[in-house]
């Protein structure tokens, strides 16, 4: 499958299940995704190619609390965050490699 099409199926999962999003933060989460085990919210960034605090700004709209609860941030004390995988993020993430045949 192609990027386009990729970020086609993609948008519309999200447009469906999470409406409010907006594109930066669907970005954010699909490089959240493919990234190994608890990437910094630093290690997002450079992955979309933005700032580390535009790329807070748009995972914000994917945390608990605030945004669709699909991430939380955990705040190591020294300027990272982890961004960890909610259950219903595993689940996001299940549907959307389920999607793209991975």
């Amino acid at each position: 499958m192609d990027k386009k099409a990729i970020l086609e199926h993609a948008a519309v999962f999200f447009k469906r299940t999470y409406p409010g999003l907006t594109a930066e933060a669907i970005i954010c989460f699909l490089v959240l995704i493919d990234l190994p085990r608890n990437p910094t919210v630093g290690d997002i960034a450079r992955g979309v190619g933005m700032a580390e605090p535009t790329a807070y700004h748009h995972l914000s709209e994917l945390t608990v609390g605030v945004g669709a609860g699909l991430i939380t941030f955990e705040n190591m004390g020294d300027g990272r965050n982890y961004v960890h995988l909610t259950d219903t993020g595993l689940e996001a993430k299940k549907q959307v490699q389920a999607a793209f045949g991975e």
